[in-house]
């Protein structure tokens, strides 16, 4: 055992996305920081998918901390030409397909057919959402290993002092966080300590437990996940040779001639009754795939759905993730979000679901707001955490309020579609506010904009009262439109929304 002291500004305790590229982007402006990673760089993380307003974040953190290699991953294009070596896939937009339910008395899944009879909008079985005019400005789906570990290299290369398998013992709140640290390394059950102080403690672990007890119990730190509306539970994993739903749309007839992108470059949703399955597929040959369904009920075999199974049945599991990985509940919550110099990141302080992808932007958001306050003259660094902290959990409650909702109506693509249109109003309108000069540290997804608001509990109450899916589209429809310019909830498109907002406009190689 060997003791040493060394002083930090920030302490960032989690080796993901999010703590790694805080970490790069405050010791590219001189600060000293220290991160720590409990197990080592680069692990399996899922959160794969970005958004256009992940990659707009992305673009004016580059620009306003001079870092055109974050700038190159903000498009697709960029990133395959700069960097190949960081293994990634196209994202054109977000795709929803409804598989519908379970033959009463056989146990059988239906065949997928696109055709929704009961519509009120002459629509389909199927939604897709477009989140770029064309693959010049094309988002990505990240694996998250290669991201997260060149994030981490970036830092070190501008200076930080980047520690994997080690984490902290024990912590003391004062002036500055004073901790002990334990660092293992093979063939060491105790491993190496040492005590190290910083003036700021981040919490950038997106998970429970990397805390020591003292420091939880310093800051009051506590579990309030009974505050989330959604409540699921999921299982994923990497696969290879996992077929094209491209190809299953077009063997059966029903790839349409209007597609606004390849079905398969996109966040894809395949819906049922009982729950939905995602696919991310990547450049070289894995795909993401998870299956999220309501928790309290028995884990439903998804191979029950035809066209799921067709898909599935020559896949085998990727080297990274050799049989599945179950959670019995996505959603976990913990506060406080800051309590005197210990901050936390979205991420750390929430998970809320996969659906509709918003843990990538909500983290990089963090990122930008984070790194703004802690390089600000102290007469202003008080004012910009205190916005943050309350910032986030409004934000985090008003991202559940929405995907609680779309669970809601998980059984009928109409009504599905409908209640998605909120959350899409809610993130083209961040995206259109900060491209237009909006400062990042003001509320988004209309958190803070009461009418908007009522307008999720009016929503709600239509639901509550069984309203037909006509009757929930004659009524959200026309409330709708002050909150939106995306042509959203229009019948005439048949479920093909190609509105990519105007934060594309600001791309550039």
């Amino acid at each position: 055992m060997s003791d040493s002291s060394t002083d930090y500004d920030v302490a960032i305790l989690g080796g993901g996305f999010s703590g790694g590229l805080l970490a790069w982007v405050l010791s590219a402006r001189g600060m000293r920081v220290l991160l720590v990673e409990r197990d080592r760089f680069g692990r399996f993380a899922i959160g794969e998918s970005s958004t256009p307003m992940a990659d707009l974040v992305m673009r004016q953190l580059a620009e306003r901390h001079g870092l055109p290699k974050l700038h190159a991953l903000s498009t697709y294009p960029t990133w395959q030409r700069n960097f190949p070596e960081l293994r990634r896939g196209m994202k054109r937009g977000f795709s929803y397909y409804h598989h519908g339910g379970v033959d009463s008395g056989e146990g059988v899944g239906r065949e997928f057919h696109d055709e929704c009879e009961a519509s009120p909008s002459a629509s389909r079985n199927s939604l897709l959402v477009t989140a770029s005019p064309n693959e010049t400005w094309a988002d990505t789906h990240w694996l998250r290993s290669d991201v997260d570990a060149f994030f981490i290299e970036q830092a070190m290369d501008a200076g930080a002092n980047c520690r994997e398998h080690t984490e902290v013992v024990e912590a003391e709140m004062g002036r500055s966080v004073r901790m002990t640290l334990r660092e293992r390394s093979a063939g060491d059950d105790d491993g190496t300590t040492r005590r190290v102080s910083a003036r700021w403690i981040v919490n950038a672990s997106g998970r429970f437990g990397v805390l020591p007890d003292s420091l939880m119990k310093s800051i009051g730190l506590r579990r309030v996940d009974d505050r989330l509306r959604t409540n699921t539970r999921s299982v994923f994993a990497h696969f290879r040779g996992v077929k094209s739903w491209t190809d299953e749309l077009r063997r059966t007839n029903q790839l349409g001639a209007d597609e606004p992108f390849d079905p398969d470059d996109a966040a894809q949703h395949h819906l049922t009754d009982e729950g939905w399955m995602w696919m991310l597929r990547l450049d070289h040959g894995v795909t993401s795939v998870g299956w999220t369904q309501p928790s309290g009920r028995d884990p439903v075999d998804w191979q029950r759905y035809p066209s799921l199974q067709r898909m599935m049945r020559e896949a085998v599991f990727d080297d990274a993730t050799p049989n599945w990985i179950s959670v019995d509940r996505v959603q976990r919550m913990q506060l406080p979000v800051r309590s005197g110099n210990y901050i936390a990141m979205p991420t750390a302080v929430a998970t809320i679901d996969p659906l509709h992808s918003t843990g990538i932007a909500h983290g990089l958001i963090g990122v930008a707001r984070l790194a703004d306050a802690l390089l600000s003259e102290s007469s202003r660094q008080s004012e910009l955490l205190q916005r943050y902290a309350a910032t986030v959990e409004q934000e985090l409650m008003r991202i559940d309020s929405l995907v609680a909702m779309c669970y809601r109506c998980l059984r009928s693509m109409p009504r599905f579609e409908a209640v998605s249109m909120l959350y899409f109003a809610a993130a083209i309108g961040s995206e259109e506010f900060l491209v237009s000069g909006g400062d990042v540290h003001s509320p988004l997804w209309f958190c803070g904009v009461p009418e908007f608001e009522r307008l999720i509990e009016q929503t709600n109450e239509q639901l509550d009262q069984n309203v037909t899916d006509a009757g929930l589209w004659e009524w959200l429809r026309p409330r709708l439109q002050s909150f939106q310019s995306a042509g959203l909830l229009d019948p005439g498109v048949r479920g093909r929304y190609r509105y990519t907002g105007e934060a594309k406009s600001s791309v550039r190689d």
